[in-house]
Parts: C-alpha cells; structure tokens; sequence
C-alpha cells in the first residue's frame, strides 16, 4: 500500500466514521426526547382519575408508536455502518493476502481499526436493543395494570395474554444474551434471531392490548 492510498484510505474512514456518529447522534437524540415524554405521561397516569387516564392513554399511544419509529431509525443507522464497514473489513482481508510484506504492516494496522470500528458499532446496536427490551418489558407491566382493572368475567383471557407477551419478552432477552456471546462470524445471523424476537413480543404485546380494548 503506496503512502498516497494510505492517506486516502484513512481520510475515507475519517469521513465515514463522522458521518455516522452525526446520525447516530441525531437518531439518539430523538429517541431521548420521545422516551422522557413517555416517562412523563406513565408518571402522570399514576395519580390520575380513570376518565382523565383514558385521554392520557390515548396520547402514550400516539408516543409508543414516536418512540418506536425513532428506535428503528436509531438501528437503522447502525446496521448500515455495520455493512459498510464489514464490507471494507473483508475487501481489506482479500488484498492483505495478496500484499507485500513492505505494505503488509499498514493494512494490518489498517485493518485492526476497522474491526475496533465494527466491535463499537455492534455493542451500540445491542445497547439499542437492551432498551428496546426495557421499554417492551415497561408496556408489558402496563398491560398487567390495565388488566387489574378489566371485568372478572374476561380477566383471566386478558392476564393469559399479558403472560403470553412475558414469556415471549424473556426469549428476545435470552437472544439478546446469545448475541452479546457471538462472535463476529455469527454475528449476522444471531441479530437477525433478536430481531424476530422482539417482532414476537410486539405481536404478543398487540394481541394482550386488544383484548384489555375489547373487556374495556
């Protein structure tokens, strides 16, 4: 590797890298804003009356649906960093076998700060989805108060539900668990396993709220 490729190398990941904490500041950024309004109104709803808690509902709905946008946005941005890094990561380990030993020593060094790249970007994704488990596990214990409230006669459909989304909750945290051990090989695969996970307590979680909407 001449010196000139190099410095251009190292400019491209200069530029690259900055670009992406922008984003994901940004993403991060807006994600805080739409979860502290979400921590404002299940503070609210605790000491109010029931007609006032119904309105107050209706807006922690209209938050879910903010804060889930703004998650996705926030991983969003992380995986495509992740692909372009592991795509330079595996272009730089082709050319490192063909290399000479003069330009070997630049791309290993070259090469290790791409990785220390990707292992930043992986353990940010996961801290994504630790909080997104936080927050599913939060409306999980919402839907258990709501269904303390619900007519006898369906209470027990409604806290089979509720039961049904925990037990999906405490699987997407095993596979978050099983992606934090993975390496870097398997690390594609397994993330994709947390991803239908979580799907599965959404899914679950949709399914206890419309039965706690219907007992209403």
């Amino acid at each position: 590797m001449t010196p000139t490729r190099k410095t251009k190398r190292s400019a491209e990941s200069g530029a690259r890298k900055k670009a992406f904490h922008e984003a994901l500041q940004k993403a991060q950024t807006q994600v805080a804003a739409v979860d502290a309004e979400m921590a404002k109104l299940r503070a609210e709803m605790k000491t109010q009356t029931a007609d006032t808690r119904k309105k107050t509902k209706d807006q922690v709905h209209e938050v879910r649906e903010q804060l889930d946008a703004a998650r996705k946005q926030e991983q969003q941005v992380i995986e495509a960093h992740l692909k372009v890094v592991q795509a330079d990561i595996e272009a730089t380990t082709t050319e490192l076998k063909h290399a000479g030993a003069a330009a070997r020593t630049a791309m290993e060094a070259m090469l290790k700060l791409m990785r220390d790249e990707y292992d930043s970007a992986t353990h940010s994704l996961m801290a994504v989805m630790d909080a997104e488990l936080t927050e599913l596990k939060a409306r999980i214990d919402d839907g258990k108060h709501e269904a303390a409230e619900v007519k006898a006669q369906v209470k027990s459909a409604v806290e089979e539900k509720i039961a049904h989304a925990r037990s999906k909750h405490e699987a997407a945290q095993k596979e978050l668990e099983a992606l934090k051990r993975a390496n870097a090989a398997a690390f594609s695969e397994v993330h994709r396993g947390v991803q239908s996970a979580i799907s599965e307590v959404k899914t679950a979680l949709d399914h206890a709220r419309a039965e706690i909407s219907k007992a209403s």
